[in-house]
């Protein structure tokens, strides 16, 4: 609502909570700015599956679908992982894995988002 006080200053808290959690996983995790979109949509992902005052402690997922959130899944962004390669993509001497950093989960709880740190862009959907 247009001159609503009270709906400025909730978006400025939640903006605010938004970009210290922003600045504090990339300064965690030691990454440039560059990765801030990537870094983004993980403090949202975080967000959405935390519980929230205005829901009487409840948590958004589980108000938007109806079921429970799950955790188990949940990893710290931008540590260090490992994909598997393919062996129709590899060579016989190459490398199994290849090394990336975690910046994220995807879509659905079976899904990450590993940043590769050769060829510069997200491995699998995004």
């Amino acid at each position: 609502m247009p001159k609503t006080a009270e709906l400025k200053e909730l978006s400025k808290r939640i903006n605010r909570t938004v970009m210290e959690r922003l600045s504090s996983m990339l300064s965690h995790a030691k990454l440039r700015k560059i990765y801030c979109a990537k870094a983004l949509m993980a403090v949202i992902y975080v967000i959405n599956r935390s519980p929230s005052t205005t829901l009487a402690c409840d948590v958004p997922q589980r108000v938007w679908t109806g079921r429970d959130a799950s955790y188990r899944h949940l990893r710290v962004f931008g540590c260090l992982a490992y994909i598997h390669v393919a062996k129709d993509k590899r060579g016989k001497l190459d490398p199994n894995t290849r090394l990336c950093i975690f910046i994220g989960c995807g879509e659905d709880e079976f899904s990450y988002r590993p940043w590769d740190l050769v060829d510069k862009k997200v491995i699998g959907k995004s």
